[in-house]
Formats: C-alpha cells, structure tokens, sequence
C-alpha cells in the first residue's frame, strides 16, 4: 500500500483521504470512540471500507 494512493497531504496537520474532503482524522476520531470500520461507513458513506481500513492502517504501528 502507498500511503500517496489513499491520501492528499495538504498540510502536515491536513491530511485528506484522496478524492474526499474527509480528512482522516475525522475517520480516526470515530474509531476513538468505539466505531466500527462499517459504522464508520455509515457515519461517512461517501468512503468506502478499503479507505477505511487504509485509514485506521496508519494507526498501527510499523
């Protein structure tokens, strides 16, 4: 996976999933709080699941 494909870093405080005005720390802070990859897809339905779980990928350490 190249983080370039899923992402569009605007800023190093801005980083916004490719093709979307979300930016992935919207899709983080919902899985702080205890959502799901799919809840996540319900509380955002413009993503899909792969950007998802790209997203929360970054939060795994390497």
């Amino acid at each position: 996976m190249q983080l370039e494909d899923y992402f569009e870093f605007l800023d190093p405080d801005d980083i916004r999933i490719k093709g979307h005005r979300i930016g992935i720390d919207n899709v983080i802070q919902y899985y702080l709080q205890g959502y799901s990859p799919e809840q996540i897809l319900e509380e955002l339905p413009s993503l899909n699941l792969e950007k998802i779980y790209a997203t929360l990928a970054c939060l795994l350490p390497a």
